[in-house]
């Protein structure tokens, strides 16, 4: 027999006390985040207490050497008995994120100051990586977890890149509370918009559209523009929250999954390994994965379904439910991205959804987004006003044999959802030119309009590569 069973029927409750005590602690495990607790009534004479530290010991006795009969996270419900010498009583009906509630409450012991009334928020749990997890935990949060774990001399990267060749696996201990961690978010998560999406305050969009009207080393000055760019009137239209859209181009698969209302897991696929940069080498510059998860994928419960609207107001839509999740850790070399959080166009794991615009590849996609709800397939209308600007090309044979003037437009698209004269979602793009070829390239940003105000939501760079 197990420890804990032992210690489970050392310490038996009181049958009427037990359903009293099962009722409160299962009602308190539906609240606060998507698993931490809402305060519910007490059940005398016991007090409804919430654990504070990452991972904690529940012990047999009243002593730090005592027995441990139970470990549990960060807002794990318990009902305090009795308090004495710094150590609190308590019982223990189970926690929704570790499995099955128990069959009955377990008796324990465990220092008082690890206890509080109220749930932990993320924002008490500031920059402490596996208390933030546990109380909204995410594949972001998982990934934070995992690289915050205290890793023994031989495992930090200086031995590492001593001890490892090139795509050499790399062995972590195994520990039980990251153990828990993996295998709740295997089952999967669900998470709240308002967490995941911070837009902050609202913007002028104009105010972001700077042309580079200076030569810098070899590359041209671009000419300014003869007017300055008009934006369109804005008044309250489609979104009327921060959490009634997120865009592909602002967020990544946490932000996506919690305004979807999608349940998202992750599902490793593979062991760390030692990697170097490109046109590095031969020793090792970095890990793959967090952790000991070395690659993985994301699943998304239903799938997420991804809109994209093109120049000429047409609307695909692609539905993903698993997806590889890019946790290389690689430095970015060159070409576009997304300087910030992103999420990557859908490629083959993605569907088409019936109903909607087939797109082709070469489609010039102006956004893409995800709903709380569905987006009609015929509503949409796009406007695009230009403002010229160039600059000069230095000639460069055989491609110029002499100096030629370029030119181009700073684009302003307008997006209405659903034609009422208001545009939902502004993109500017900005055009430099080129390191290399001196051809426009564009810097892309993305602006929502939320309750009649203009906030950011992405931007994208481009860049020419050798």
């Amino acid at each position: 027999m197990s420890t804990t069973s032992k210690a489970q029927q050392r310490f038996r409750v009181p049958a009427a006390l037990a359903v009293a005590i099962v009722a409160a602690a299962v009602a308190a495990l539906a609240g606060v985040s998507a698993w931490a607790q809402a305060p519910a009534p007490a059940v005398a004479p016991a007090k409804q207490r919430y654990v504070q530290g990452s991972w904690v010991n529940l012990r047999e006795s009243a002593q730090s050497q005592a027995r441990i009969v139970a470990q549990v996270p960060a807002n794990t419900v318990l009902q305090q008995l009795t308090e004495r010498d710094g150590w609190c009583a308590v019982l223990y009906a189970g926690d929704a994120r570790l499995g099955t509630p128990l069959a009955e409450p377990l008796q324990a012991h465990i220092a008082c100051n690890l206890l509080a009334d109220q749930p932990l928020t993320l924002a008490r749990a500031g920059k402490d990586a596996a208390r933030a997890f546990w109380v909204a935990p995410s594949p972001n949060r998982l990934r934070a977890y995992g690289n915050a774990l205290p890793r023994p001399p031989a495992l930090q990267l200086p031995a590492l890149v001593k001890s490892h060749a090139h795509e050499m696996p790399v062995q972590y201990p195994t520990r039980p509370e990251w153990e828990a961690a993996k295998k709740l978010m295997r089952t999967g998560v669900l998470l709240r918009a308002e967490q995941e999406i911070d837009r902050g305050r609202p913007v002028n969009p104009l105010d972001d559209l700077k042309l580079a009207t200076r030569a810098v080393d070899h590359i041209p000055a671009v000419t300014p523009l003869a007017a300055k760019p008009t934006l369109p009137a804005i008044a309250p239209s489609y979104f009327r929250s921060h959490t009634s859209v997120a865009l592909l181009h602002e967020t990544d698969a946490d932000g996506l999954a919690a305004v979807a209302g999608a349940r998202i897991s992750v599902i490793p696929t593979g062991a760390p390994v030692g990697r170097f940069n490109r046109h590095n080498g031969p020793e090792i510059e970095y890990i793959t994965g967090f952790w000991d998860v070395g690659s993985a994928d994301q699943a998304f419960a239903p799938a997420l379904t991804l809109y994209a609207i093109t120049h000429q107001g047409l609307v695909g839509a692609h539905a993903v439910r698993q997806r590889y999740w890019d946790i290389s850790n690689e430095d970015h070399y060159c070409g576009g991205h997304y300087p910030g959080r992103g999420f990557n166009d859908p490629g083959e794991e993605a569907q088409p959804v019936r109903g909607y615009a087939r797109l082709s590849d070469s489609a010039e996609v102006l956004t893409r987004l995800v709903l709380p709800g569905k987006l009609p397939p015929d509503a949409v209308k796009v406007k695009t006003r230009r403002y010229a600007t160039s600059w000069m090309q230095p000639a460069d044979p055989p491609i110029r044999d002499k100096p030629q003037r370029k030119t181009t437009a700073v684009l302003v698209h307008e997006i209405d959802l659903d034609r009422d004269g208001i545009a939902d979602i502004l993109r500017i793009d900005t055009p430099s030119p080129g390191g290399m070829s001196f051809e426009p390239i564009f810097e892309w940003r993305w602006y929502l309009n939320i309750g009649g105000q203009w906030f950011w939501a992405g931007h994208w760079v481009d860049q020419e590569c050798t």
